[in-house]
């Protein structure tokens, strides 16, 4: 399959793809060269898992990484671009708008299918922010990722964060046949913390409608 017909999630999963429900296989297949998918819901709840957490992750805000703001019942909307960067590695990059009562906060990332078997997303306005996932699939069909790794980039410069430092990212991603929506259930949990911020929801996708100039798809080109 070439690259242009095939997503990063296709390329990481292989033959697996055919195990996941099928409203997910299709949402995973993603838009075509030059098309862009929109999503649009709400989150049961969006932020810090703990009030104290707030000043912490509010720092980030500014970085369209993660944010400080918590609350139940947060629209969403989330625009994909899939792309190939610079050196012709397979690219999907998002941009996520969470509207809390009086913000709206972003969240940029760029997913890439690694050499190694791994998602490696890189978070944030200027990517900044890289983890490793491992994918799987459920007995159910449900999409599975776990982090496994974490960097922050400083310009040119890769540091590895210790474990003891970082969050375990989980993500699960389902179709939910009761409010025919996709469902996505993400946690960031601290080895000494517990889980520190989370979000939760469902939302309706075309992959076809959304605008690809609403993503900066060039930031990642910067990356190795």
């Amino acid at each position: 399959m070439s690259v242009g017909r095939r997503s990063v999630y296709q390329a990481l999963l292989g033959d697996r793809v055919a195990l996941l429900q099928p409203e997910l296989s299709h949402y995973v297949g993603g838009a075509a060269r030059g098309e862009a998918g929109i999503g649009s819901g709400v989150y049961e709840f969006a932020g810090p898992s703990k009030t104290w957490l707030v000043p912490l992750f509010a720092a980030t805000a500014r970085a369209d990484a993660l944010f400080g703001d918590r609350s139940r019942d947060v629209g969403l909307t989330v625009v994909n671009v899939p792309h190939s960067d610079a050196h012709g590695r397979l690219c999907l990059s998002s941009t996520r708008s969470f509207a809390f009562a009086g913000v709206t906060r972003t969240m940029q990332d760029t997913m890439l299918a690694g050499r190694d078997g791994l998602l490696h997303d890189f978070l944030g306005r200027t990517r900044f922010l890289e983890v490793s996932l491992r994918l799987s699939v459920s007995p159910e069909g449900w999409l599975r990722m776990r982090s496994v790794g974490t960097w922050l980039w400083l310009g040119r410069l890769r540091v590895p964060v210790p474990r003891i430092l970082s969050a375990r990212v989980d993500l699960l991603e389902r179709w939910d046949t009761a409010t025919a929506s996709q469902r996505v259930d993400v946690t960031l949990t601290h080895p000494v913390f517990g889980r520190v911020f989370e979000y939760r929801g469902s939302f309706v996708y075309d992959p076809r409608a959304g605008s690809v100039d609403d993503v900066d798809t060039a930031r990642i080109n910067r990356r190795y």
